[in-house]
């Protein structure tokens, strides 16, 4: 285990540039999904989202603060990586957590996903890391 996320269900979620154009939204450029859960996934809708929720890391009580939407627009599969096109993450509360770095990523606990479960709302906690490993 690593970040307190099971190495089974560990998604991994990295971009080569964050891109801020407007208040509550940053653009990754380059973004993909990666790690052991890759395996399992048989396939993503093109357009899609999820929720990520970082208040585990932040330890702060203000709900909705550290929930973030990724959503993105075309997806493409290897064996190991799962690249998304047009990836946006937003909230309105997005500046107010640390600025994205091109070389952060961040680990997404896929534990209790389901599909019935998570049908049409899929929410996760979720981890940012920098690339020397500090949350």
């Amino acid at each position: 285990m690593k970040f307190g996320v099971a190495e089974r269900y560990r998604l991994e979620i990295y971009w080569s540039k964050a891109v801020y154009k407007k208040e509550g939204e940053a653009i990754l450029v380059g973004c993909c999904m990666a790690g052991p859960v890759i395996k399992e996934i048989d396939q993503m809708e093109q357009e899609d989202s999820i929720s990520l929720d970082f208040s585990n890391q932040y330890r702060i009580f203000v709900p909705q603060h550290y929930i973030v939407k990724l959503s993105w627009k075309g997806v493409s599969h290897t064996p190991t990586k799962i690249y998304l096109d047009n990836v946006v993450l937003s909230n309105k509360f997005t500046n107010s957590v640390p600025k994205l770095n091109d070389n952060d990523f961040m680990v997404v606990d896929t534990k209790d996903h389901t599909d019935t479960k998570h049908e049409h709302h899929l929410t996760y906690p979720a981890y940012l890391v920098s690339r020397d490993g500090n949350l």
